[in-house]
């Protein structure tokens, strides 16, 4: 863990240091990680979906296990991806009779591998957002051809309006030579300050869409899709009149990207109900929901301390970047607007880290402990006033006190479930495996998949046993006990292990 910032440490430094450690950590800032773990749950994904419609049952399976390079455009379709969420969504609520991942890709099943997604083909003409740092494409209105291609651009055009609100007749605006020449400064911008953050969040955006909405709130400033319109950035044009404004839009959207594509694999909140008040916003926001934000406001101070540091060749280029901070003005009626407070992205992110920090400790998982300490090291560096992160905790599973799966017996006979879909990550250390009867994926860490693969008809005695000379560890320890006796209460409690007295 990096040392705390000190005055004497050029910003410069604390910058890249910052830089490095928000791609370092492999389930929340390493992009390849992330994307490696989603292309696994693709393909278990469309193999569970293949066990319920069987009319697509081939089509679904022979994509699930087409090869990266066919998988990946589809996967970061937003359309696709979207039809895929949808699907699971359903899977995991009731039957689920008819994909319509597969009737969306149906059409493209035949064709050749291609590194453009299908909703990209629609596109014309085709332009590129950022030639030179990524394949991701500026979204026009589609001019389908065939009854294929019209499916796909129908339910297109169908998510754009839904994410922006519009009417049924609203059109992506199409950009001028001079708002797409800014974009793709801006996007450069962004990688040339943070060489590791900055291109690792532009990776995560398929699509960038520009629109103009007004609303209760005001006018649309840019907006990140999620599941109704995943793997997209939308933008109004007027965010384009700058490279500096730019570039803090679409790190402020990449970044929510990044970080809805890491929680699709890991879990950091054990109540997904538990609020927080919020001084500046009337009501109060949901654990995730302030982890979301702290996270994009670390990646907006780390970008801020980079401007401030910028060199003259950056500032030739790109331009000189603002004096100083738009400040964001508190809702009406809150604590802040009475007490002037809670107005500066720094301010604010201290309080969001106050927050996780005062939090129960079993009210996060170990991904949630985990991501906790990597954000606030980061502010560490970047804001010397930011509160310290709490030292690791051991690395054992935490349990609810409501809920808690109950003791194994040590009799008995620990048996797998079959049959089983599974997808394996060895070098992350993970599987991810779903029950042939369930609508569920289940992430198991590396101590998790080697207690899971002993449990093959062995009492919880052997399995201590055989997991301490697998793990390297003296048998009969505590810490091979408290492990194992982890391992197994969540295998059980999952459905992945039953025990035969």
């Amino acid at each position: 863990m990096p040392a705390s910032p000190s005055a004497a440490e050029p910003v410069a430094d604390r910058v890249a240091q910052a830089d490095t450690l928000l791609c370092a950590d492999r389930q929340f800032g390493d992009s390849a990680a992330i994307g490696e773990r989603n292309l696994a749950r693709f393909r278990l994904g469309l193999t569970m979906l293949a066990r319920h419609d069987g009319e697509a049952s081939h089509l679904l399976r022979t994509t699930a296990a087409a090869t990266e390079e066919r998988l990946r455009p589809l996967l970061y379709d937003p359309v696709l991806r979207n039809c895929f969420e949808v699907d699971l969504a359903r899977l995991e609520s009731g039957p689920l009779t008819h994909s319509s991942f597969a009737a969306h890709v149906s059409g493209y099943a035949d064709a050749p591998p291609s590194s453009m997604a299908p909703s990209e083909t629609l596109t014309s003409p085709h332009r590129l957002a950022w030639p030179g740092l990524g394949d991701t494409w500026v979204l026009t209105e589609p001019a389908p051809h065939g009854s294929s291609q019209e499916m796909l651009a129908g339910r297109l055009m169908e998510l754009y309006r839904g994410a922006i609100g519009a009417g049924k007749e609203a059109t992506p605006v199409d950009p001028t030579d001079g708002v797409r020449a800014v974009l793709r400064e801006g996007a450069e911008l962004l990688a040339t300050l943070l060489p590791a953050a900055g291109a690792g969040v532009l990776g995560h955006v398929t699509m960038v869409g520009f629109a103009r909405r007004e609303s209760e709130e005001g006018p649309l400033q840019s907006m990140s899709g999620g599941d109704p319109l995943p793997s997209t950035v939308l933008l109004a044009p007027e965010r384009c009149t700058s490279p500096w404004l730019t570039a803090e839009s679409l790190l402020h959207e990449g970044a929510h990207l990044k970080l809805f594509d890491a929680l699709r694999t890991g879990s950091v909140v054990r109540n997904a109900t538990e609020r927080v008040p919020i001084p500046w916003r009337i009501g109060s926001w949901t654990v995730i929901r302030v982890f979301v934000a702290l996270h994009f406001y670390v990646h907006l101070l780390v970008f801020r301390a980079a401007a401030s540091a910028a060199g003259e060749a950056v500032q030739e280029r790109f331009g000189p970047p603002p004096a100083a901070e738009d400040l964001d003005e508190p809702s009406p009626g809150t604590p802040a607007a009475r007490s002037g407070q809670y107005r500066t992205s720094a301010e604010r992110a201290r309080y969001l880290a106050e927050c996780v920090l005062a939090l129960p400790e079993q009210a996060l998982t170990e991904n949630g402990h985990r991501f906790a300490r990597w954000l606030l090291t980061a502010l560490r560096l970047v804001d010397e006033n930011a509160p310290r992160p709490h030292a690791p905790a051991a690395t054992t599973t935490r349990w609810a006190e409501q809920g808690q799966p109950p003791e194994v017996p040590p009799a008995g006979a620990l048996q797998r479930i079959a049959p089983v879909d599974a997808c394996a990550l060895p070098g992350l250390g993970q599987l991810v495996v779903s029950p042939a009867r369930s609508a569920r994926m289940h992430w198991l860490n590396a101590r998790s998949w080697t207690v899971y693969s002993l449990c093959d008809g062995r009492d919880l005695g052997a399995v201590h046993t055989a997991f301490a000379e697998a793990a390297g560890l003296p048998a009969g320890s505590e810490e091979v006990g408290r492990q194992v006796r982890d391992s197994v209460r969540s295998l059980v409690a999952a459905g992945l292990v039953t025990q035969d007295m």
